[in-house]
């Protein structure tokens, strides 16, 4: 058995997932986080076995900071409770493998899923990450979601408005979107 972190905003997910585990026996320790009372709680994230997340659209980049700065052991396990395309950009943002649990599953389907995912550790079910977002990629993708110019992100940065843009389209890129239509995810997926 094993000791489990459930971050997520919405209060919904997290009763449900706790509900489908309580009588499973995988997890001997389940605590639920929020985005604003992480901060205030000190979690050993290097003890937890396992992570499930919930990334709401608008807590999506705050919960990809927090697993980008992460301190994980390699045998730690995050399960991205999401639909399918804001599961993909949420892997590709953190920049490393993680477990997908659809949100639109059954209960018998997601109890199902994270028990399989939680005993079988050896056969690992997610989709490889190819194209990962490097530290000074996310660093501008964090400050195009605040509404910072490109020439704003370059005085701030202190690099050159052609490293910022070559950054910006790299993002574009990694997230198979054009430099027209990035400005439009990153803003669906940020902070309101």
């Amino acid at each position: 058995m094993s000791k489990a972190v459930f971050l997520g905003d919405s209060l919904y997910p997290w009763l449900g997932m706790r509900e489908i585990l309580r009588g499973s026996a995988l997890f001997t320790d389940i605590t639920h986080h929020s985005s604003q009372t992480l901060s205030a709680v000190k979690i050993f994230f290097h003890e937890m076995d396992c992570i499930i997340i919930n990334p709401g659209n608008s807590d999506f980049l705050k919960y990809a900071r927090i697993i980008r700065n992460m301190a994980l052991r390699p045998a730690t396990t995050v399960i991205v409770l999401a639909d399918e395309a804001t599961f993909s950009l949420f892997q590709t943002v953190c920049g490393m493998n993680m477990q997908f649990l659809d949100q639109d599953a059954s209960l018998d389907q997601l109890l199902h899923k994270v028990t399989s995912i939680v005993k079988n550790k050896k056969t690992r079910s997610f989709k490889e990450v190819h194209n990962k977002i490097t530290a000074n990629e996310f660093n501008v993708m964090m400050m195009l979601a605040r509404g910072w110019s490109l020439t704003q992100i370059a005085g701030a940065s202190q690099k050159s408005e052609k490293t910022i843009g070559a950054y910006k389209s790299n993002i574009a890129r990694k997230l198979g979107k054009n430099n027209t239509r990035l400005k439009y995810t990153i803003s669906h997926y940020s902070q309101p």
